[in-house]
């Protein structure tokens, strides 16, 4: 039996009783249906709060965690809540916004009645985790600020923490709101991944290559950016015009000043990359390219056509992380049309790579490795039977001579996916449940609804799906 076989699915995507999937029940029962049914790996998305759009790639702070994914339910358990009503339970749309309202009604009530008892937990997570003060009063200056970005704070609030070691008075009471549901948070997910681990599974997550601009990584670390005498961006993210689009990809991400990062031995990314892998077994690094060679646009531009490419750190970046981090597992997002230094830069540390079929299969020479991790497509592309629905009749035939006219033809796509050689193999859920494009996680290019609001009703689906069918 094929031992290296394991399904992606985001968190917020699990059955739920509170509109979004979080870290209560649902995560157990998946994880105990993945043991049972023989898979090894769960894939998810970025914990991180949401940014723009609802999007886990464009977050608030690395090293937080989305509040919505706090288990109501497991507070009540512990005592810290009476009786929760049951929200959007079967809801298959996720409603950021709405669940976030709801869930801090209840997570402000665990809070009061937490702070009645002993503290020593949060206490002890408080000073272990100094970022955790640093991004609650940054929520809190946010907040104070009517939703300003942190560059149009007032020159104290902007920049607090050059000049103090602890978080204002006047809001202590809600930036300790802030630092418990972190607290909850972190310790509900390092309870799920140990018990993945207890089954067997490992989990692999996602670090995006870029943080947002209106972030506490760049409040916090203004001097590792690009940014004017105003802390405006002079530089952001994107990709150069090419066969796919003459005015490229402007992304507006603020650009790392490498220069800057490589006198402390790039210590900044050192500690997020390491900080985000200890929350799981395996870290997939998303557009690894950019550790190569990374673009560049001038923040005044309303497209790319200016984009540039710059070297990136490479190896000297990649020697000091595994110096200070010399177990860390990662996995190279190596998609696209790329220079030849970023295979040379993957294989130097002997990272896998990805390799997907819905952009491979028409290519009758090409072929994973067995040092490649094998999808039929991510959560950026559409699912394997939406896809199969809109292929053409020509690109069918095409499929069809290459698999030796089987009866089934979607089935014998399935089956040849699964087969295929790998270090192991990710199918999303909504390839093993049959779903077509209503359950597409995103649409890459466009903001919004429906991009990440996917969401299972129920497990039920889940008992007709066997291993490799």
């Amino acid at each position: 039996m094929k031992k290296n076989v394991g399904v992606l699915f985001p968190v917020a995507s699990l059955p739920s009783n509170h509109g979004i999937g979080d870290f209560g029940d649902s995560c157990y029962t998946f994880i105990k249906w993945l043991k049972k049914h023989h898979y090894s790996y769960w894939q998810i998305l970025p914990l991180n709060p949401l940014g723009p759009g609802n999007s886990p790639y464009m977050s608030t702070c690395s090293e937080a965690i989305d509040v919505r994914y706090i288990s109501l339910d497991y507070l009540k358990k512990e005592g810290l809540l009476d009786e929760v009503p049951d929200y959007r339970k079967t809801s298959t749309f996720i409603r950021f916004q709405a669940c976030l309202d709801f869930k801090v009604k209840y997570l402000k009530k665990a809070f009061e009645k937490y702070m009645q008892g002993p503290t020593n937990g949060l206490k002890k997570f408080k000073t272990k985790n100094p970022w955790a003060t640093h991004y609650a009063t940054y929520l809190v200056f946010k907040k104070v600020n009517h939703g300003a970005k942190w560059n149009e704070w007032p020159a104290y609030q902007m920049n607090y923490f050059d000049k103090h070691n602890k978080a204002p008075r006047q809001y202590q009471k809600e930036i300790d709101f802030q630092i418990f549901m972190q607290y909850i948070a972190a310790k509900q997910w390092k309870n799920v991944l140990s018990f993945a681990r207890r089954k067997s599974i490992k989990l692999i997550a996602d670090c995006p290559f870029y943080v947002g601009y209106d972030s506490t990584d760049c409040w916090m670390h203004k001097d590792q950016f690009l940014f004017d005498e105003k802390y405006n961006p002079t530089m952001v993210s994107g990709v150069p015009p090419d066969v796919f689009s003459d005015v490229g990809q402007l992304w507006g991400t603020p650009i790392f000043d490498f220069n800057k990062m490589k006198e402390d031995n790039y210590s900044f990314l050192v500690n997020r990359i390491g900080f985000i892998a200890k929350t799981c077994d395996l870290l997939r690094l998303d557009h690894f390219r950019a550790w190569d060679t990374y673009c560049v646009i001038p923040a005044e531009d309303s497209d790319a056509k200016r984009g540039r490419w710059e070297v990136g750190p490479r190896y000297e970046f990649f020697d000091n992380l595994y110096k200070k981090y010399p177990k860390i597992n990662l996995i190279a997002e190596d998609l696209g049309d790329l220079f030849p230094g970023v295979h040379e830069l993957r294989d130097h540390y002997n990272l896998p790579g990805m390799f997907i079929y819905e952009f491979t299969i028409f290519d009758w020479e090409a072929f994973p490795t067995e040092r490649q991790i094998v999808y039929p497509g991510t959560h950026d592309n559409q699912t394997l039977y939406g896809w199969y629905k809109s292929l053409t009749d020509e690109q069918k035939d095409m499929i069809n001579r290459r698999l030796n006219y089987p009866k089934n033809l979607y089935q014998a796509i399935f089956d040849y996916i699964w087969n295929a050689k790998s270090l192991f193999t990710i199918f999303q859920l909504q390839d093993l449940l049959r779903i077509d494009d209503k359950g597409r996680l995103n649409y890459p290019g466009t903001i919004g609804d429906p991009n990440w609001c996917f969401k299972l009703k129920d497990f039920s689906k889940l008992k007709n799906v066997k291993y490799g069918q």
